[in-house]
């Protein structure tokens, strides 16, 4: 892949990858900084990617270890401590306080739960593409979800009245 090829799927790409960084760390300039280092590394270890036309499925890989890594370190934050620039600013929230209270539901999931509820509902990736991009089974994705949506109702039933 030379620079050109990777500028055309930078420009094609970019939204997607931020959108899906942004929903793990809901902070925009810390999504943005995940977004570069995933085109980022990317580019660097490009002599791995097989031009299979899977280079969506690479670069949510890149960008899901980043999340997970950053998620490992990340502190713990109180739900009245999150800013109101937390909100993704593209999609209007009718109700600010709901939207936080899933946003933190959505947080206190374990990772590979809450990356395959992204995966799938966010971005639109069937069972078998987000297999592949955590490189696990689909009866292990179709498990994380079904987990996934049964612990965020159980957090949201005890939050929301």
């Amino acid at each position: 892949m030379d620079q050109a090829e990777l500028e055309a799927l930078m420009l094609a790409q970019y939204d997607t990858i931020y959108a899906y960084c942004w929903r793990h760390v809901g902070q925009q300039e810390l999504a943005r900084d995940l977004t570069q280092t995933t085109f980022l590394r990317f580019w660097q270890h490009r002599d791995r990617y097989r031009h299979d036309g899977r280079a969506l499925n690479y670069l949510y890989t890149i960008a899901g270890n980043l999340c997970k890594d950053w998620c490992k370190r990340k502190k713990p934050v109180a739900l009245e401590d999150l800013p109101e620039s937390r909100r993704d600013p593209g999609a209007p929230s009718p109700d600010q306080d709901t939207a936080l209270t899933v946003r933190a539901a959505l947080a206190a999931l374990p990772f590979a739960q809450r990356n395959a509820l992204l995966l799938y509902y966010e971005q639109g990736f069937t069972a078998a593409e987000i297999a592949a991009i955590t490189h696990t089974t689909v009866p292990a994705v179709r498990y994380r979800l079904h987990r996934a949506k049964r612990r965020l109702q159980e957090l949201l039933k005890e939050e929301l009245p």
